[in-house]
């Protein structure tokens, strides 16, 4: 199964010798060529009419396709070749930015639409959270799609689990087989649904709370007495709950407990 475009638009295939599958492995680039996959992504992003879509990393333009006539689509792709025939392809009806979405300052929009580069997904989400959006429907490598979505008492929950959640409530989807993208990578990805909302808890410093979060999950074999008395040792632990847990089983609410506490002694 392939992506409308290739067979009827050969002007991805025509790349300078610089735009080499050497170098679409430095950049990551697989480029999603099921059409069945593509479509099952763009119908989850449930775009409703006069919403201002954003598409990270076009590539060869399988989601551009189907999202250019759902609303105002803005997509930004870092490949200059890529760009220059993206911008011809869709240049009635898509605002192509040839630009690195870690650089660019993203407008407000409603919906984000993106395989994201496997190298780079913790950076590229992370920053996304710093702009205004409602909902994102976002391809990752597995492993980290997993993580991710990991909760209390898993083996794979950690920062990354607990510092998303902080902004967005997260549901896998479905995974996509290896075999949807050309190059192959060589694992299978994972598309996942982010809704924002505000956390279910109050925090009163969020650097406090990125510390805590970052100490506990790195030493997440220890207790958390001896994470806080190593990255806080100012700090008298005795003071505070959780001290004899590990870090695993501890709710982000719980965390933001801690946290508010720490931040409350050390404003003493």
């Amino acid at each position: 199964m392939t992506s409308p475009l290739q067979g009827e638009d050969r002007r991805f295939d025509s790349a300078p010798a610089h735009h080499s599958r050497r170098k679409q492995k430095m950049l990551g680039q697989n480029f999603l060529i099921d059409s069945n996959i593509s479509k099952r992504i763009v119908d989850s992003a449930e775009v409703r009419e006069g919403e201002k879509v954003l598409e990270i990393g076009p590539g060869r333009g399988a989601l551009t396709e189907l999202l250019s006539s759902k609303g105002n689509l803005i997509a930004i792709e870092k490949d200059k070749w890529l760009a220059v025939v993206l911008k011809q392809k869709f240049k009635e009806n898509v605002e192509i930015i040839e630009g690195d979405i870690l650089k660019w300052e993203v407008p407000p929009i409603d919906v984000i639409v993106a395989n994201l580069p496997y190298s780079i997904s913790s950076p590229i989400l992370f920053r996304l959270f710093n702009y205004e959006w409602s909902r994102a429907v976002l391809m990752f490598q597995e492993e980290f799609a997993n993580r991710l979505v990991a909760k209390p008492g898993s083996k794979i929950y950690g920062r990354l689990s607990v510092m998303a959640n902080h902004f967005v409530s997260t549901k896998k989807l479905f995974k996509v087989s290896k075999t949807a993208f050309q190059p192959q990578p060589k694992i299978h990805s994972q598309v996942v649904k982010l809704i924002r909302r505000e956390p279910d808890y109050i925090l009163d410093d969020f650097i406090t709370f990125e510390k805590v979060v970052r100490s506990i999950f790195t030493h997440r074999r220890k207790k958390i007495r001896n994470c806080i008395k190593i990255t806080f040792p100012e700090i008298d632990v005795e003071k505070l709950k959780f001290m004899d847990l590990r870090a695993e089983i501890l709710k982000p609410s719980e965390i933001a407990e801690l946290s508010n506490s720490i931040f409350a002694i050390k404003s003493e």
